[in-house]
Parts: structure tokens; C-alpha cells; sequence
């Protein structure tokens, strides 16, 4: 089989195109809700600095989101207060195909205790586009809660009565009645 440069050059062509297609799909710009900082990678085994650094990232996104949910819905604040604790959640704006963990966040019990989390999304085939937007769940039942940093939870999360969700992109914040995910424990930052 001879070397055909016209082939080469198409192929070089269609997986430049495919590479900008995928970019394209994960950066979005927020017209009215200011876009948290971004999570560095979780990876494999990490050193304490790392995990350090992976965790104030991690609050630094749940201070903005709460901020921009009060600032949206001045009445979650009382609501969140009040509950048995809350979680906040940045899901990344990753092609499904390419990620098996689609976001993180962190857990806090009234108590004080913070349990991180991952996510990976249910409700979406391969291939799909996810644009990033972060959630907010209120738990107002201890014994869920308890489950919920425990055990994970199940992809039907969001049919429980008792887990208020709030999910921030850019055109705003809304009750999120119906979506998929499986939360689990982060290996690396507990």
C-alpha cells in the first residue's frame, strides 16, 4: 500500500475538526451567571499538597455557587440553613464518551463534617456533549443524608421528596425535577 498524501491530509483534516467540534462543546461562556474557577483533574494516588489544593478548589467553587444562589433565590439561604446539610456539585462540560467521572463536589453535614463526592452522569449516551453547569442539593432528612455520603446514591435521586435540587449554567438557576447521576465517595480526598 503506497503512502497517498491527499488521504493523509483528509484524515488529518476530519480529526482536527472532530478535536474542535469536542473543544467547542466543553467551553461556554456565562452571559449572567459568573462561571466558578474550574476544578483541577482528579487523579490516581495524591500527594497531601495535592489533595490539599484539589479540596480549597473545592470550596472555593461551593463558596461561589452558594453565592450566586442566594443572589438568585435570596430564600435558599433560610432553606440551606435549616437543613440537615447540603451538597454542591460542578459537573464538567466533558464529552460522556471521555470521562467516566463527570463532576465533584462536597457534602456538608450540619455538624460541620464535609464528605467530597464525584458524579458520573446517567442520563446520557456516549458521545453526548455535557455543558457545564453546577447543582446544589438541600437534604432536609438526616437518615438521607446519612445514606447519601454513606453509600452514594442511587441514579433515582431525584424522585426523593425530601432532596430539594437547584441547578446554576448560564441562563440561571432552576429546580432541577428530574435528572441522572450516580454520587459516590472520592476515594482520593476522604
Amino acid at each position: 500500500m503506497r503512502f497517498n498524501p491527499y488521504l493523509a491530509s483528509r484524515r488529518a483534516l476530519m480529526v482536527g475538526a472532530l478535536m474542535v467540534l469536542l473543544m467547542a462543546g466543553c467551553a461556554s461562556e456565562s452571559p449572567r451567571i459568573k462561571k466558578p474557577a474550574a476544578l483541577p483533574p482528579s487523579s490516581g494516588a495524591l500527594s497531601e499538597k495535592a489533595k490539599q489544593e484539589q479540596r480549597q478548589a473545592i470550596f472555593k467553587i461551593r463558596d461561589q455557587t452558594l453565592n450566586q444562589l442566594h443572589k438568585l433565590k435570596p430564600p435558599t439561604r433560610t432553606e440551606i440553613g435549616q437543613a440537615a446539610g447540603y451538597g454542591v456539585f460542578e459537573i464538567n462540560g466533558l464529552n460522556a464518551v471521555l470521562a467516566q467521572s463527570h463532576g465533584r463536589g462536597m457534602v456538608m453535614e450540619r455538624s460541620g463534617r464535609v464528605t467530597y463526592m464525584q458524579l458520573a452522569r446517567t442520563d446520557i449516551g456516549p458521545g453526548a456533549v455535557v455543558k457545564p453547569y453546577w447543582q446544589v442539593m438541600v437534604f432536609r432528612d438526616p437518615q438521607r443524608l446519612s445514606q447519601f455520603v454513606t453509600a452514594g446514591s442511587p441514579a433515582n435521586v431525584s424522585s426523593d421528596p425530601s432532596v430539594t435540587v437547584y441547578q446554576l449554567n448560564e441562563k440561571g438557576v432552576s429546580i432541577q425535577a428530574d435528572w441522572g447521576a450516580r454520587y459516590f465517595r472520592d476515594p482520593n480526598l476522604n
